[in-house]
């Protein structure tokens, strides 16, 4: 095999790597900043909001000391430089779910959960503070009076700590020893805790008023934001609101993650722009400036294995082809369907317009045929095609509007590719905004390329694999919902209903609202139903759904007045259009009845647009025949 192949299979490997933690070593040769992220160097609180794979993680890890320093090419002189230094924190499930239960009133657990994060702030401070002294071979000097200070907030005024690496020790023993207590709390309760916040600003008080380090700030990186509890998250936001000029906050969190914006404080919320600024990822990484971004990241990981043979750069508008409209719906029709067009059209013109009706685009006459006879429903193939000839212009507007919408039409009901989701500017609307989504996408693709390409076939894409590919990611994000959170059964099942809904829709357009790929609630007196609400907010989080503001927003928490879709990266494997156009409206107890009745629900849902659900299931769903069969 020829070397340029093995440097697509290592492009592809590399494109397979799409979340943080799996770039171990290499998560800094291909960091991209993205547009915001000078937004986020600031000394102001920040909180960046993003559903999973929108680059939160790697922008937070960019943001680290670590990572500024491998972003800075581990220039050693240059760290005196810095004006921050950024200590990243994963909140881990696991560690701080341990603070609940019956044992113990909320109040209780909020002392010891604040003696928790006291010690994790601590040892990260600390950690850096090692990490420096090793780096610039500079040993940080704090004086004895802070040293008390210090010391006197944790109670170990008596331990006899003298210097930065004992005390990082001992702060890591503390941590250690306390959460083995915490799994005993009732029968060993941990003693000797400090006060929230308290040992945080006496720390990074003395480590910056060293030498060394005066006039710098530290960046606390907190990432997973979600998994914090309720009463949890209200402890973070009031050190976040009362932090001093010495630290402050960099958080990362999905879309509807952070739940409380409350203090401990009741009357006291955090408010942006006052308490922070507030960076919304979808809105700063929109159609314009998200493309520019994930070419680079692409074109970066892909050309990078392809440099280190020698290969020439590639676009990925070459690697990745669009196809027009015209011309899929020429390849959907397929020989037979050419056939038929050209047949129906010989015998109703006469010799002179047939010439210069077979002259155009076939996929053009079938769009002619399908606007004259279901559209309009007045007109014949035929006066249609004399239409067409003595009006392009007015031809022209009609197949701007209305050709996408037709091609779910053709090959609705038959086996094989019902309609092509090919081309480098498709595959940036699938991922909408998803980094990672686009990289999953990528990646499928070039690995099936690569399983059909020979040594002289390194082309570009074909339409029919880019489509395939897409479908797959389709299908490993949906069958993945399940084990995202305790509600993942019922998003599949909402997903597999609405998924259903849009692709019977799609496939029967002609006298009805084309191109209907979004919903929302019916407004109902009162408030939306509890469960309706923690359904949306659910799917919202996990980007089994996404949302658009209404024209009646009041509050990002009220669901029923924002519009829903399907998220995009969905599409491909329901075949409906990816595209945000018109919506339809599902009142709430309908919405639940698609996860507990489907079947029924969806009859009806599609009875209330006006259609039926008569057309056979795309060859991909066929795989869950039996939910469409059942309930």
């Amino acid at each position: 095999m020829k070397e340029g192949v093995n440097s697509f299979s290592e492009a592809s490997d590399i494109l397979g790597l799409y979340k943080a933690e799996w770039l171990n070593g290499k998560l800094f040769d291909f960091f991209n900043e993205p547009g915001y992220f000078n937004e986020l160097k600031t000394a102001r609180p920040c909180v960046l909001i993003g559903g999973r794979g929108t680059g939160k993680t790697t922008v937070l890890r960019g943001l680290s000391y670590q990572g500024q320093f491998a972003l800075r090419n581990k220039g050693v002189s240059d760290i005196n430089d810095w004006s921050f230094f950024g200590l990243y924190l994963r909140i881990n499930t696991n560690r701080v779910t341990a603070f609940r239960g019956p044992e113990l009133s909320e109040d209780k657990w909020g002392i010891y959960f604040a003696h928790y994060i006291n010690l994790s702030l601590c040892q990260l401070m600390l950690e850096f503070a090692i990490w420096y002294q090793e780096k610039t071979n500079s040993e940080i000097t704090i004086n004895k009076s802070d040293w008390r200070k210090l010391l006197a907030t944790l109670n170990l005024q008596k331990s006899g700590i003298n210097s930065l690496e004992s005390f990082q020790e001992e702060i890591e023993v503390l941590l250690l020893e306390f959460e083995a207590a915490i799994n005993t709390v009732i029968d060993t309760p941990p003693k000797n805790l400090s006060m929230q916040g308290a040992p945080i600003d006496a720390l990074a008080s003395a480590l910056l008023s060293s030498p060394q380090l005066r006039g710098k700030q530290f960046f606390f990186l907190i990432d997973e934001y979600e998994n914090f509890e309720d009463y949890q998250q209200k402890l973070l936001n009031t050190i976040i609101k009362h932090s001093n000029s010495n630290y402050t906050f960099k958080i990362g969190v999905r879309e509807l993650g952070w739940r409380q914006r409350e203090t401990l404080n009741s009357n006291e919320v955090l408010t942006s722009p006052a308490d922070y600024a507030k960076i919304n990822i979808s809105d700063v990484l929109n159609t314009q400036r998200f493309p520019t971004f994930a070419q680079k990241v692409i074109e970066g990981r892909v050309n990078f294995a392809l440099s280190k043979s020698g290969q020439p750069n590639i676009k990925v508008q070459t690697l990745f082809p669009k196809l027009k409209g015209v011309d899929e719906a020429a390849l959907l029709l397929g020989p037979e369907g050419r056939k038929k067009l050209i047949e129906e059209l010989e015998t109703s013109l006469d010799k002179g317009d047939f010439n210069k009706a077979i002259s155009l685009n076939i996929g053009e006459l079938f769009f002619i045929k399908y606007f004259s006879e279901q559209v309009e429903k007045n007109e014949t193939f035929s006066s249609g095609v004399l239409s067409r000839l003595s009006n392009p212009n007015v031809w022209k507007d009609r197949v701007n509007n209305h050709l996408y919408a037709s091609l779910f039409s053709i090959k609705q009901g038959k086996p094989g590719i019902r309609k092509y989701y090919c081309g480098w500017d498709t595959y940036l609307a699938l991922a909408n905004g998803n980094i990672r989504y686009l990289l999953e996408l990528v990646h499928a693709a070039l690995l099936r390329h690569l399983e059909k390409c020979s040594d002289d076939e390194l082309g570009p894409i074909s339409y029919e694999i880019q489509t395939k590919a897409a479908e797959d990611v389709g299908k490993k994000n949906l069958s993945e919902l399940e084990g995202l959170s305790v509600d993942g059964a019922k998003l599949t099942k909402l997903l597999l209903s609405l998924g259903r809904i849009f692709q019977v829709m799609a496939g029967d357009p002609a006298g009805h609202t084309s191109e209907v790929t979004q919903f929302r609630l019916l407004d109902q007196p009162g408030e939306v139903d509890e469960r309706v609400e923690r359904l949306l907010k659910q799917a919202v989080m996990h980007l089994a759904l996404v949302r658009k503001p209404g024209s009646k927003l009041t509050d990002e928490t009220d669901t029923k007045d924002y519009d829903y879709m399907i998220h995009p990266i969905f599409a491909p494997f329901f075949v409906f259009s990816h595209r945000q156009k018109r919506k339809m409206s599902i009142p709430g107890e309908r919405f639940l009845e698609l996860v507990d009745s489907p079947r029924k629900a969806i009859k009806e849902v599609l009875e209330r647009n006006n259609r039926k659900e008569e057309q056979p299931l795309p060859d991909q769903l066929q795989l869950f025949g039996s939910f469409y069969e059942e309930y």
